[in-house]
Order: C-alpha cells, then sequence, then structure tokens
C-alpha cells in the first residue's frame, strides 16, 4: 500500500472531524498561515507541536485541511500519518487523489467545499461557519477578582445561562443547529424553527451564537427538558410542559457579512438587531443584556448573585471572534458563584424507590494520581439520565466522569448542594 492508497482507506473509515482538531486548526495553522504553504505547512505545523503526536490525530489534520480545501497541505499530514503507522517512508512525488479541489496558486478567498449528508454546505457562508465546523468561542477562569472586571471598561458582561452552547445557522429554506462539540442536533421546537425560517426569508442567512435552555413552571433553566418536566412535576404542576428558550449572546454572519473579524461590540449589536425581530415572533427567543458601564455591571454582578445565578462572562468588547480557549490574552472569561468540578464516579447508593437504580452517586476527585472522596450527588439528573449513569457505571466502574454544580465546599472538603450537569 502507498501513501496514496493509505490515504484513501483512512477517509472511507474517519468519522467526524473533531472540535479539538478544528480549534487547532484555526488557531495554530490559520492563525499563521500556515495552510497556505502547502505540504511544508503540515511540515511546519508538526515540526512546532507535533513531538509524540499520535496517528489519529495527524488523519484528523489531513481530514480538516481537505474539509477546508487545502488537499497540498492534506498530504504532508497523510505522508507523516502513513510514515506513523507503517514506520515507512512515503515516496516522493506520490500523486493526490483526494476529492476536494486542488488550492490555487493564490491566497484563495473561498474554500473548495464538497457536500455530504454529514457535511453540509450553506453556499453564503465562509468555510470557518459552515454547519458543523463552527469552532465557539469558550470563557475561561477569570485569573482576576471580579471588581477587575467590572471597573475595566473594555470588558462588557453577560449573565451565564444554564443551558447549552447552541450556533444557529438559519437559512431561507433550512435551520442548522450546531453543539459547541460542532455536532449538529435536532430542532429544539416547532416555534423556534419557524421563526427562524421566517426571519431569514426577509434578512438572508444569519449565525447566531447563544445558549438553548429549558425553562420550568417557575421560570428556572435547566439543560435538558427532562430537567425541567421534572421540577414541574415535583412542584405539582406535570401537565405544564417546559419551554425551549433560545438566548442571543451574539451574531457571527449577517448581510452577507462575516462578523467574526470584527470586534465583539459589532456581533452583540447584530445579535440585538436579529433578536429584536426574533422575539417578536416568538417567546422562544431571548436576547442576553450586555452590561457596558460599570454601574450596569455592579447591577449584573449583584443580581446574579441575589438569584443564585451561574456567576458572568466578561469579554473584551474589541476582540475578534477565535474559536477554542485563550488563556493568553484572556478575551473572554468567566466568573461564577458555584463551583463546577470534573468527578469521577465511584458508587450508587441503594434505593428502594421502583424504577430509579439508585438514590445518589458517589464521587471522587483525581488529585496528584490518587482519588479523593467528595461526598454525594442526588439531583440534577432526569430518570433517563439516571438509567444512563446506572448503565455506564456497571460497564466501566473506573472511567466514568461527570461534570457537577456545587455552591462550595465544606469545612471537611466535600461538596455543598452538588447537582449533576452532564458527562463528561
Amino acid at each position: 500500500m502507498d501513501c496514496t492508497e493509505y490515504a484513501e482507506a483512512k477517509r472511507k473509515a474517519a468519522k467526524k472531524i473533531s472540535a479539538d482538531i478544528r480549534e487547532r486548526w484555526n488557531n495554530r495553522i490559520v492563525q499563521r498561515e500556515l495552510h497556505l504553504m502547502g505540504e511544508a505547512g503540515a511540515l511546519q505545523y508538526l515540526s512546532d507541536y507535533g513531538r509524540g503526536i499520535g496517528t489519529a490525530k495527524v488523519i484528523g489534520f489531513a481530514l480538516c485541511a481537505e474539509s477546508e480545501g487545502y488537499p497540498e497541505m492534506a498530504m504532508g499530514f497523510w505522508k507523516r500519518a502513513f510514515e506513523l503507522e507503517t514506520g515507512e517512508k512515503p515516496t516522493k512525488n506520490t500523486p493526490n487523489n483526494s476529492t476536494t479541489n486542488p488550492a490555487p496558486t493564490a491566497k484563495p478567498t473561498t474554500a473548495a467545499k464538497v457536500e455530504t449528508v454529514n457535511n453540509p454546505v450553506v453556499a453564503e457562508l465562509p468555510p470557518n461557519l459552515q454547519p458543523g465546523r463552527i469552532v465557539t468561542m469558550q470563557p475561561v477562569d477569570a485569573p482576576s477578582e471580579r471588581s477587575y472586571y467590572i471597573e475595566n471598561p473594555d470588558y462588557w458582561g453577560q449573565p451565564k445561562r444554564d443551558g447549552n452552547r447552541v450556533v444557529v445557522i438559519a437559512t431561507p429554506d433550512k435551520v442548522y443547529y450546531q453543539s459547541r462539540s460542532t455536532n449538529l442536533r435536532q430542532q429544539p421546537s416547532i416555534a423556534i424553527e419557524q421563526a427562524l425560517i421566517e426571519t431569514a426569508a426577509k434578512i438572508g442567512t444569519f449565525v447566531l451564537d447563544g445558549e438553548l435552555y429549558y425553562k420550568s413552571h417557575s421560570g428556572s433553566e435547566h439543560r435538558t427538558g427532562a430537567q425541567a418536566a421534572t421540577v414541574n412535576i415535583e412542584s405539582g404542576f406535570p401537565t405544564i410542559q417546559p419551554s425551549a428558550i433560545y438566548a442571543i449572546f451574539k451574531c457571527l454572519f449577517f448581510k452577507q457579512n462575516d462578523l467574526t473579524i470584527l470586534a465583539e461590540s459589532a456581533r452583540i449589536a447584530a445579535g440585538v438587531e436579529i433578536g429584536e425581530m426574533l422575539a417578536s415572533l416568538s417567546p422562544a427567543f431571548e436576547i442576553v443584556p450586555t452590561s457596558r458601564t460599570q454601574a450596569e455591571k455592579v447591577l449584573l454582578a449583584n443580581l446574579q448573585e441575589s438569584e443564585n445565578r451561574e456567576g458572568e462572562v466578561w469579554v473584551l468588547h474589541n476582540c475578534r471572534y477565535v474559536g477554542g480557549k485563550d488563556i493568553k490574552k484572556f478575551p473572554m472569561v468567566r466568573t461564577k458563584y458555584c463551583l463546577e468540578l470534573d468527578l469521577f464516579i465511584v458508587g450508587l447508593t441503594a434505593t428502594k424507590v421502583t424504577g430509579r437504580p439508585f438514590s445518589a452517586i458517589k464521587v471522587a476527585q483525581e488529585i496528584d494520581g490518587k482519588l479523593v472522596p467528595m461526598g454525594t450527588v442526588g439531583t440534577g439528573f432526569s430518570g433517563e439520565e439516571m438509567q444512563e449513569i446506572a448503565r455506564r457505571y456497571e460497564v466501566n466502574q473506573k472511567n466514568v466522569k461527570i461534570k457537577v454544580r456545587s455552591q462550595g465546599l465544606t469545612e471537611s472538603g466535600k461538596l455543598w448542594h452538588a447537582r449533576f450537569l452532564e458527562f463528561c
């Protein structure tokens, strides 16, 4: 098998390109314009970041380069993957049988795109904003105290929402919903879908960045409809259905313009403009408020704390939209009133309640290679999630991790008022 046959076989067996590969493509390759250097760009990337890199990751970069329309760079990655897996040097002048069009010699303005069932293409959008390819800008834990962001005029604040990050790509004919992990998901509700299509028919294709959450009868926010429904049932309102709400942070594409290259203030303003149209059509849309002045930011923080919310997100109002987390420049940070931890399940407590596989989850944190017990988590999961937790733990009792939110730790280091959020 030569390198070309190797690449073809791997393409056929390939799964979806992961979000971390997309993030590195945007932040390490495109930022340095390595994708314009052909095979030399791949060699440069591997020289800078490829120490100990595995074959699967190199294949991921090759597939990503092809999907973005840079087959010459992809071949550089294919050759390296071939060498890692077979131990043989690829022959020189290996022909390229990529299914994508060859990259032009001049700096391209658009990438060649091939549409498949799992790789939809929206003609008006640039490659970085295609459905399933958008790497969302992620906040990191704030390195400074909350007061710093309140007093700093360069940072604007928005309340954290207790849901799931969802990017909406709305066209006059179809709407795509993409998760933070770049997976495409189903529409959350008919009302949301209809309002998005109606608005896109009037103003053209647009891309929104926001949070999807489900509201209970009391207005509390939840990550899933099942969690909100459980609250309704336990509160004595079993017939009230949870409401799917899409909270708009900002807009990434509007009026045929890629707004990711502009300042955050422009994206927020465009999000407000579209959000007002959508909110006039359906109460399922919310424009997340933005606090700009110091007085507004103080009010934001006080309100979030008084309502026992997650916290706030602070973003530099003049920053560009760069996918992933930036722990050097801190364009987007989060301050929290609650503690969020990734913990291992180390046991499930027994229950006598019919239909419930357990009462609470015993969890532990890995510290210096050892598991330190952190107490139990007895809320936050739906009936279906309980079944899945029990199933995963039964299959692999040493490697099931969950994300947990707690209002802090007790004096003995145990979780205080902890709730299950999601699987890690």
